[in-house]
């Protein structure tokens, strides 16, 4: 899959408003002249204001629409200043809202408390309003330079990762296939020597896998690289999800009926199009066909389903294998990266089977996810918004 974007936010990182150099401000209070008056006042430095009366109040208005900031008083009588930010903060779309904490009191205990729940900043009543909007800005753009730099982090981290898995794959993907030509070459050679030709065309043969595994390990490496740079660009066009899975059903059909696997298909009679590219969508779904060939203990049937979702279409890869924990999912999902990490593992392959197809999946402005319990199979769902 492409590098992720933060799991603690799904948040933009600015509301449109924003974007036009407008703040949306959501102000939580239980003084109606308060409200009015902050309302005046931020208007007149050209925020857009949205007013709560508590803190009830405060948290449905901030769950239904995009804030750059929250302000919100300490002492309210249904709940707290201290508890609505707690409220914030466990919520994971607005878990890095920059927050002000309004006090009529000077309680060092309760401000140091706010801090630790995760308030941004604090301002004392009567308040300053001139000072407030220099605040704002402040705050504001701290949280901005905040999250970039746990992006950062969390790039650099991801980065390291993958360094790290590259480094043992390749230990292991390009060592026995260069090991196995090396051999084979060898064997080929003697056999030549002593007249035993079927012999020799075994070890040919052997010689040749080899080389196909080491090529398609290569060429992984180079469609990943290729959309992570950008040199892959989607050629869209009418498509419906049957014509796809007749072509998984073409290409893929022998080998699950081989591996004992009946595959089953949902919804691709539907009237459903979507503008997509065809051979971009149809690597994905082979990735993803291989996976449970190779992966998917246990298994015996294969769904492949396609659904309208919103606006948008989806399309489900799901086996009734043993599944896999959300840990080893998590794993899967990054580049270079398999459930089984050992040198010792059986399965072959660089483990980019999930990364990939969340790319392609990426390039047409949709998503890749993965879900499983144990003992229950694997689900793979591919989201793509835009029907045809």
């Amino acid at each position: 899959m492409l590098p992720a974007p933060s799991p603690a936010s799904n948040r933009p990182a600015q509301s449109p408003a924003a974007e036009n150099g407008r703040l949306r401000v959501l102000v939580v209070d239980d003084d109606p002249i308060y409200r009015e008056t902050s309302r005046m006042f931020l208007t007149m430095q050209r925020r857009d204001v949205t007013l709560a009366e508590n803190g009830a109040a405060g948290l449905k208005t901030l769950g239904e629409g995009h804030y750059d900031i929250l302000i919100v008083d300490m002492e309210m009588p249904d709940m707290t200043g201290l508890e609505v930010i707690a409220q914030v903060r466990s919520r994971p779309e607005t878990a890095d809202l920059p927050i002000i904490m309004v006090t009529s009191r000077d309680d060092a205990m309760a401000i140091d408390r706010a801090y630790e729940l995760g308030a941004s900043s604090f301002v004392v009543k009567p308040v300053n309003w001139t000072l407030l909007d220099h605040y704002l800005r402040f705050v504001c753009r701290a949280a901005r330079n905040e999250r970039l730099a746990r992006a950062a982090q969390k790039e650099a981290e991801m980065l390291g990762r993958t360094k790290d898995n590259l480094m043992s794959v390749l230990r292991h993907e390009m060592k026995t296939p260069l090991n196995a030509i090396i051999g084979f070459t060898r064997l080929a050679g003697e056999a030549r020597e002593s007249g035993d030709l079927v012999a020799m065309r075994e070890h040919l043969d052997a010689v040749q896998e080899s080389g196909r595994r080491l090529l398609q390990s290569f060429a992984d490496m180079a469609t990943y690289s290729d959309i992570l740079s950008g040199r892959i660009v989607p050629a869209p066009e009418p498509l419906a999800p049957g014509w796809l899975f007749d072509d998984m059903q073409e290409l893929h059909g022998p080998a699950l009926a081989k591996a004992g696997i009946r595959l089953e298909r949902r919804g691709d009679d539907a009237p459903l199009r979507l503008e997509a590219d065809p051979g971009l969508l149809a690597s994905a779904l082979s990735r993803l066909i291989e996976n449970v060939l190779k992966h998917a203990k246990g298994a015996t049937t294969l769904v492949l389903a396609a659904a309208r979702e919103g606006e948008g279409l989806k399309i489900i890869v799901e086996d009734d294998g043993e599944g896999m924990p959300p840990e080893e999912i998590a794993r899967c999902l990054e580049p270079f990266s398999q459930a089984d990490m050992s040198l010792s593992r059986h399965h072959q392959g660089l483990g980019m089977g999930l990364p990939i197809a969340g790319g392609i999946l990426a390039l047409h402005g949709g998503g890749l996810e993965a879900e499983s319990i144990p003992g229950s199979g694997l689900r793979v769902s591919l989201r793509l918004p835009r029907l045809g």
